[in-house]
C-alpha cells in the first residue's frame, strides 16, 4: 500500500479504487492491482515514446470486460436430474 501524505490524501485514493472496482465487478485489491497495471504499462509507454521508440505493449484501459453468458451445455448434470 502507498504511503499518504495525508489522510485526505488516502481517502481519495481509496475512493478512486472502489470506483474502479464497482465499475470492473471486481474487489479492491483486484482494482487495485489493475490501476497499477495499467499506470506501469502508461510509465513504460512514456519512457518509450521519449526515446522516439514505438512500444510493443499495447495500451491497458480499465474498462469492464463483458462476461460471455454461459452455455446450456455448462449445466448438463445427469446425477441432478429426478428420476
Amino acid at each position: 500500500m502507498p504511503k499518504f501524505a495525508s489522510k485526505a490524501e488516502y481517502y481519495r485514493h481509496h475512493r478512486k479504487v472502489m470506483e474502479v472496482a464497482l465499475e470492473l465487478g471486481v474487489t479492491p485489491i483486484e482494482a487495485e492491482a489493475r490501476m497499477k497495471a495499467v499506470e506501469e504499462r502508461e510509465r513504460h509507454r512514456a519512457r518509450m515514446a521519449r526515446r522516439g521508440l514505438r512500444s510493443a505493449l499495447p495500451p491497458l484501459s480499465l474498462t469492464a470486460e463483458q462476461p460471455t453468458s454461459p452455455r446450456f451445455e455448462d449445466f448438463e448434470a445427469g446425477w441432478m436430474m429426478r428420476n
